[in-house]
């Protein structure tokens, strides 16, 4: 299953994580974390009117109020995921947060879910 997966990739990474916008206003975040969003489940390789095949799209961002690790963590974190078998669809970029002492990266990663052989 490809959560099984992706929360390897998170676990490894040593910083908390949590599905994004999860954290209620009220809480106080960790000073740098992980999130991530289920954004696309497409069927594919479609053979006998059937779907052989999932693409799971997972949007991971990265949260910090240490720049000095914006790049460096969410490129580890990549490396892990691409060495696990995720694509990485699209590269780091930096985002806005709303919190002001924060600062923000994300990437979009696949991952292939074989249901057919």
């Amino acid at each position: 299953m490809t959560w099984t997966a992706l929360e390897g990739v998170l676990e490894a990474s040593g910083y908390p994580y949590a599905r994004q916008g999860s954290y209620a206003e009220s809480e106080e975040l960790p000073p740098t974390f992980l999130t991530f969003w289920n954004i696309d489940v497409p069927s594919d390789s479609f053979y006998d009117d059937d779907a052989h095949r999932r693409i799971w799209r997972w949007q991971i961002y990265l949260y910090t109020k240490d720049p000095r690790l914006l790049y460096s963590v969410l490129d580890d974190v990549l490396a892990d995921a691409k060495s696990r078998g995720f694509v990485i669809e699209v590269n780091a970029r930096d985002i806005e947060t709303d919190t002001p002492d924060y600062v923000g990266r994300t990437a979009r990663i696949l991952y292939s879910e074989t249901l057919y052989e």
